[in-house]
C-alpha cells in the first residue's frame, strides 16, 4: 500500500558484504532484541514500492573543517520527516487485516507518533497517540492530519508510554514500541542497508539516538555486515539516559529537563541498554547551546532545516566530539519538524 508523500522508486539495495569475513567477537547480539539481518531485508522489500531511499548529501563545509569526507543521509525528507516511517510501516504490514480493523496505540514524542499516523492510514487502520503536552505542535498537529486520535495530557514521555501501554492493554490493540520490537527495529535498520549501498567504503556512521531504535536497527546490520565500521551514537546532555546507563554499565533514571532534541528524550530499559552496550563503539553528548547553533548553522550552510533529534549527529560532528575521527563518515540527519517560531529564534540568536 502506497504512502503518501515522497515519491517512490525502485531501488536495488543489494545484499552488503564485509571486506572482514567475521562478526567481532566481543558483540553478542541477543536475538530476542535484535532483528536477523534477514529480517531487515525482508522490511526493505516491504518498503521499497512505497519509499524512495533518502538520498545522502556532501557535507562540503563540514568536510573541510574536519578534514574528512563527511556525507548527511537525508532520513529528514521521508515522508513525516524521519525514519520514524520505516518501523511503523513494517509492524503494521506484519499484521493481519483483523488487527488492522482493531486499531493500534503508541507513546511518541512526536515523529514516531507521525510515522505510526502515516502507515496506520496506509492500512486504513485506526491510529490513537500519546505524546507529552510538551510535543512541539507541529507534530501533534501532523499527527491530527493524518487521521490519528492524539492524547497530550501526559507531562512526559514517560509518563505517555504508561498511558499508551495501559491503552493497549485495556482495549486489545497493539501497541508499537517507538523504541523497541524485532519488525520495527528490522525496518530502522534498512537505513543502514541504504548507507552500505551508497558508501560501501564509510569508515563511521553517526546515529541519533535517543531509546535506541536506530541504533539497534542499524547495528544489528552493521554489526554483522561491516564489522569494520565506527558506530557512534550522539545525544544531548538532556537527553543522556543511553549514555549514562552504558557508562554505568546499568540503567540509570536521568531528570526530565527542556531540551531542543524532545525527539530522544525519555527513559531506556535493559533492553535498550543491550542495544546501547552491543551496537554503539562509542557514545557523545553535545550541549544545548552546541545543538542550537548547529542547527542554525545548518540552515546557514546547507539549507537544511532541523530539529533538534535531528541536529545532534552533525553538533557532534562539528563540535568535535568524535575522537580520531576517520572519513568517509555518514551522519544520520533525521527529523524536520521543529515548531517555526523555535527555529526562527535559533537563527536570530546565532547570526
Amino acid at each position: 500500500m502506497p504512502l503518501p508523500g515522497r515519491s517512490s522508486m525502485h531501488v536495488d539495495i543489494p545484499p552488503f558484504r564485509s571486506r572482514l569475513p567475521f562478526v567481532m567477537p566481543s558483540r553478542m547480539l541477543d536475538p530476542k532484541i535484535l532483528p536477523a539481518v534477514s529480517a531487515v531485508h525482508t522490511a526493505a522489500e516491504r518498503l521499497r514500492s512505497v519509499l524512495a531511499p533518502s538520498r545522502t548529501l556532501r557535507a562540503d563545509a563540514l568536510s573541510a573543517m574536519l578534514g574528512v569526507e563527511v556525507f548527511y543521509k537525508c532520513e529528514l525528507e521521508n515522508p513525516t520527516g524521519s525514519f520514524k516511517i520505516r518501523g511503523a510501516y513494517n509492524v503494521l504490514a506484519g499484521m493481519t487485516p483483523e488487527e488492522h480493523a482493531k486499531g493500534v496505540v503508541a507513546s511518541s514524542a512526536g515523529n514516531h507518533g507521525l510515522g505510526v499516523a502515516h502507515a496506520a492510514r496506509a492500512f486504513g487502520a485506526p491510529a490513537f497517540l500519546y505524546v507529552p503536552r510538551t510535543a512541539p505542535q507541529v507534530k501533534k498537529d501532523g499527527i491530527r492530519a493524518l487521521g490519528a486520535t492524539v492524547n497530550d495530557d501526559a507531562p512526559d514521555y514517560d509518563e505517555a508510554m504508561v498511558r499508551a501501554k495501559a491503552h493497549a492493554e485495556r482495549d486489545g490493540v497493539r501497541f508499537i514500541n517507538p523504541c523497541l520490537g524485532l519488525e520495527l527495529l528490522a525496518g530502522q535498520g534498512t537505513v543502514a542497508l541504504e548507507v552500505l549501498a551508497q558508501h560501501p567504503d564509510a569508515r563511521t556512521v553517526v546515529i541519533c539516538t535517543g531509546g535506541g531504535g536506530l541504533l539497534g536497527g542499524m547495528g544489528a546490520v552493521l554489526r554483522h555486515e561491516a564489522p569494520q565500521m565506527r558506530v557512534v551514537g550522539a545525544q544531548s546532555v538532556e537527553t543522556a539516559a543511553m549514555t549514562h546507563s552504558v557508562r554505568a554499565g546499568h540503567v540509570v533514571h536521568t531528570a526530565v529537563t527542556p531540551t531542543l532534541a524532545d525527539g530522544l528524550a525519555g527513559q531506556i530499559d535493559d533492553d535498550a541498554l543491550h542495544i546501547g552496550q552491543q551496537c554503539a563503539d562509542d557514545l557523545v553528548l553535545v550541549s544545548e547551546e552546541e545543538l542550537g547553533e548547529t542547527i542554525a548553522w545548518l540552515s546557514r550552510t546547507d539549507g537544511l532545516t532541523v530539529e533538534g533529534a535531528g541536529a545532534v549527529t552533525v553538533a557532534a560532528l562539528r563540535h568535535r566530539k568524535i575522537t580520531a575521527l576517520e572519513g568517509p563518515v555518514v551522519a544520520i540527519v533525521s527529523g524536520r519538524n521543529i515548531d517555526q517560531a523555535k527555529h526562527a529564534a535559533l537563527l536570530q540568536r546565532y547570526r
